[in-house]
């Protein structure tokens, strides 16, 4: 059976994540992630916090993190920054706060000292808001009482706890892929004394584990909770080997909470297939087509800024778009059955209709088609075209797909081969040229567990022939060695590791900062730096020197930049160029254009010659330039002949 039988290619929702015109398709639909924040309101969390923790907040590049004195404000800041990040990087995802712990109680079990803050929903800035008094120092014990009450409790149960996010998640009205549960806690045995609650915590851990909730514990060190075991209770909460709990132990308690701390302003894509699609290595002797199947990822995503949204002036409502075609002479409206299809070819119209676009449309199934190998070194820098792709083995529609894909991987590591093949992305989208180049898999050496590359191919586009330019040739002056060394100085010296992942794009950065001060009543957006500008003092100190030598070495003393100096001598002489000009203009008359096109001597003639013959025959070139005006008289004379 061919795989063509399955779901190859796939069409992606129409979301917030559609694709442009140079994107083909998805296979997988938008999904949405839901997180809750369990916290726990003990007395040892309004405590000030411990010195690995209170050196974290003080290093922090924002003043207002420097306030962050108790656990409870360092929590609750978290959860602030994580909903701004939020609605920046995956709006449609849904988050909510459980407090335990509390004096009051606000659930829907009417469980003791459990106080809902926020419900399962989007954040909003009300919600920021209210996160952002509760972690002020002036404001966030105050706060707290009226919300909570004024004295914490202990005798809550955290199996309850649990509970609550368990009928959160099932009464979202959202489908969410991901459920998320994160513990921020200061107490690395909740139940010591009460070993009843403690297993019917455990036994709740183990069944959100089993329903696919995921939890994670954030610890919070304070002054008389300065450290945190997980051996005592969460080891088996987590589900922990004994691997994993020598590592968790070992680490700082605020490595995770700091990336929470840290306030994000892009766009977060899903780690997901682009497309799944077949690889073709041919057919066997006996006609069978070997085929194996492999999922594309897209390496790099261009990040856009979002998009307007019309609102009627009046209600404040969102406007919908609605296009309707008609006839110009009697107004009736067209149903899309009465609309056809044209394109105007040598002075004549063809028709298509709507089956007819889908057929043309349509060259080939999804997938890859092996067209041959050849060396990387035949991969040259100008046949990059657009950024390209990673595909890896997928087992879900053809056992042993991994097998094979590693043994191809491999051979092409050890033989330094691409492979040549076409890619289709989607039924409706024209095959391209692409070349699989193998990457291997590349690990830390610090820490082994961290990998930096894995096993795979990058789909590189290539470009078709008519893609290609033929650009004229100019013969450039061969400038000295002692010149050439003093540019080389200058690029030794302003040369620097360059990663993508710490240049943020300026114009998308300041339009999140000013939207979300709008929304947050700030009195001013919070500032940015832009990395792309120029450090112009550090560079004046590197290669200072060198620029003031190329000045010497390249202009005179007495050249000012941007002026020209023209001389009396330089003027007769245009004058004189004018009048001898005038005289050839005369025999510049009896100039035979056509033959001197036929002999290949068109870039001789002059640019007045050549643009009083496009005049006369009324040709247009594409520009001013001479090789322009070369063109369009070779393109005339070659259809008149």
């Amino acid at each position: 059976m061919s795989l063509l039988d399955q779901n190859w290619g796939g069409s992606g929702g129409g979301d917030e994540d559609a694709l442009d015109d140079n994107q083909q398709g998805r296979q997988i639909l938008t999904s949405r992630d839901g997180t809750l924040m369990l916290i726990e309101c003990a007395s040892e969390m309004f405590e000030s916090l411990a010195n690995a923790m209170n050196t974290a907040s003080s290093n922090s590049d924002d003043d207002d993190d420097r306030e962050l004195t108790t656990g409870f404000q360092v929590v609750m800041r978290a959860c602030q920054r994580f909903y701004q990040s939020k609605i920046i990087s995956n709006d449609k995802d849904l988050s909510g706060i459980i407090l335990y712990g509390t004096e009051k109680n606000k659930n829907a079990f009417d469980f003791n000292h459990i106080y809902i803050l926020h419900e399962l929903a989007q954040p909003s800035a009300e919600r920021i808001i209210q996160l952002e008094n509760l972690s002020k120092k002036d404001t966030f014990q105050k706060t707290y009482k009226d919300l909570f009450g004024s004295t914490q409790s202990k005798g809550y149960s955290l199996n309850e706890a649990l509970w609550t996010c368990s009928n959160l998640f099932s009464n979202s009205p959202q489908r969410l892929t991901i459920k998320r549960v994160f513990i921020f806690t200061c107490n690395d045995q909740p139940h010591a004394s009460n070993l009843t609650l403690e297993r019917q915590a455990k036994q709740r851990a183990k069944d959100l584990n089993d329903v696919g909730i995921q939890v994670e514990v954030f610890p919070i060190l304070t002054e008389t909770r300065t450290t945190f075991d997980y051996k005592k209770f969460f080891q088996d909460v987590l589900m922990l080997s004994d691997d994993e709990l020598e590592l968790r132990n070992s680490q700082a308690p605020t490595g995770r909470l700091n990336e929470l701390l840290k306030l994000v302003y892009s766009k977060e894509h899903k780690k997901r297939a682009y497309c799944t699609v077949p690889f073709s290595l041919g057919t066997a002797s006996d006609g069978t087509p070997l085929q194996l199947s492999v999922s594309v990822f897209n390496m790099v995503r261009p990040c856009t800024k979002p998009s307007k949204i019309k609102l009627d002036m009046k209600t404040n409502m969102e406007t919908k778009t609605v296009t309707k075609h008609y006839l110009p002479e009697t107004a009736e409206i067209l149903m899309p059955s009465d609309i056809q299809y044209g394109i105007d070819v040598s002075n004549r119209r063809v028709l298509f209709d709507g089956d007819e676009i889908k057929a043309i449309k349509k060259f080939s199934d999804p997938g890859f088609e092996i067209l041959g190998f050849k060396n990387l070194s035949c991969l040259l820098p100008h046949h990059y075209v657009k950024p390209g792709h990673f595909i890896y083995p997928d087992e879900k529609y053809v056992e042993g797909s991994a097998c094979l894909f590693n043994a191809l991987l491999k051979k092409c590591l050890e033989k330094q081969m691409f492979i040549l093949c076409q890619f289709t992305a989607r039924r409706s989208t024209p095959p391209r040229l692409v070349a699989l180049i193998p990457q291997a898999e590349e690990v830390n050496k610090k820490d082994p567990s961290d990998r930096i590359a894995s096993n795979g191919f990058h789909v590189h586009y290539l470009p078709y022939a008519d893609d290609i330019r033929t650009l004229p040739k100019n013969d450039v002056a061969r400038v000295p060695d002692e010149q050439v060394d003093v540019f080389k100085n200058v690029i030794r010296n302003l040369k620097f590791k360059y990663r993508s992942d710490k240049f943020e794009n300026p114009a998308l950065q300041t339009l999140w900062r000013n939207i979300e001060a709008a929304a947050l009543n700030k009195d001013k957006p919070e500032e940015f730096v832009d990395l792309t500008i120029p450090n112009e003092e550090n560079q004046n100190e590197k290669v200072g020197s060198y620029i003031t030598e190329i000045k010497q070495m390249f202009f005179p003393p007495d050249y000012v930049m941007g002026v020209t100096k023209r001389s009396s001598t330089k003027r007769k002489a245009d004058s004189a160029a004018t009048s001898s000009s005038t005289k050839r203009s005369k025999s510049d008359e009896n100039v035979d254009v056509e033959a001197a096109a036929r002999n290949n001597l068109l870039p001789k003639l002059t640019v007045p010659i050549l643009k009083d013959y496009c005049k006369e025959k009324n040709l247009k070139a594409t520009g001013t330039k001479k090789q322009d005006l070369i063109d369009a008289i070779e393109q005339y004379l070659s259809i008149a002949t």
